[in-house]
């Protein structure tokens, strides 16, 4: 019974922290690392450790995430550890101060700047789940931010920002902000009858939806700049059209036609998926531009 009660209880972490979101928050710090320093820094151990270090603190975020929105997720998604009482909130409580001690310990091996910048983050991430989260777009932006910190974050193992990095920054805040408020249609039953004031529950689902739509055009216009700016070649192009700007303007076009709980739910799976295909045309851009 008590190695059942343990098993339990490892699994319960283990899901908590929605561990293949840290596995691409990792791949897009190695991303930073080799726009900043070419090939030559993904064999670095620094930009290594920033993407253990960046995983690190994805994990936190979910899990306190998670720690806050217990009440919503009981209506909601009752499957969640915390929900589902498969962990106490003193489990999930214990286990992000250990999350976010690795995380300031690791970087501290790479600097103060990188520590810094991780408390930043850790404060940053509480602040949004204990604060910002039920609000209209500045949580939203908020995560934006966050996402947008980790090829900066991999930048600095790799020799410090380029405007290529910068750019996929922006890339990035623009297409975790639209993101962010697609997710809020889907969750707006239970947010609306948690108090919650999202985008959805304040704009109703059309009006979010066309505050993605108009985001997710942003976006695009966005991922086109690479060009004037001397980052990208016809390589570029011919990786974004299908893996960024097609799937983008095909999830623009399919919520014109309907914001049914289905529609949504495919646009939100494609988006999901795109989080994998963007990196292909990312990866084309210049480094040490």
């Amino acid at each position: 019974m008590v190695a059942s009660g343990v098993r339990q209880q490892l699994i319960g972490f283990f899901e908590v922290t929605r561990f293949t979101n840290s596995l691409y928050a990792g791949m897009y710090t190695l991303v930073g690392a080799y726009l900043s320093g070419g090939a030559g820094a993904l064999w670095s151990g620094a930009a290594w450790l920033s993407a253990v270090i960046v995983g690190l603190v994805v994990a936190f975020g979910f899990v306190i995430n998670d720690m806050v929105d217990v009440e919503v997720d009981r209506l909601a998604k009752p499957h969640r550890p915390l929900a589902a009482g498969r962990l106490s909130q003193a489990d999930a409580r214990s286990f992000a101060l250990v999350l976010a001690s690795l995380a300031l310990g690791l970087a501290l091996v790479l600097g103060w700047l990188p520590m810094a910048l991780v408390a930043t983050t850790l404060a940053l991430a509480t602040f949004y789940s204990f604060v910002l989260k039920g609000t209209v777009l500045l949580g939203n932006a908020c995560m934006g931010v966050l996402i947008a910190l980790i090829p900066l974050f991999g930048a600095l193992a790799g020799g410090g920002m380029t405007l290529a990095v910068w750019v996929v920054a922006g890339l990035m805040l623009l297409f975790d902000v639209s993101h962010e408020v697609l997710k809020t249609t889907a969750d707006h039953e239970g947010d609306r009858a948690a108090g919650l004031t999202t985008v959805a529950t304040y704009a109703g689902v059309p009006g979010a939806v066309r505050i993605f739509q108009l985001l997710a055009l942003l976006f695009c216009l966005v991922a086109l700049l690479p060009w004037p700016l001397g980052l990208a070649s016809w390589a570029y192009a011919l990786a974004l059209l299908p893996c960024g700007l097609l799937p983008t303007l095909f999830v623009i076009v399919l919520l014109l036609r309907s914001t049914s709980d289905e529609t949504i739910t495919l646009s939100l799976k494609i988006m999901r998926y795109m989080w994998i295909t963007n990196l292909f045309p990312i990866l084309l851009l210049s480094s040490r531009s």
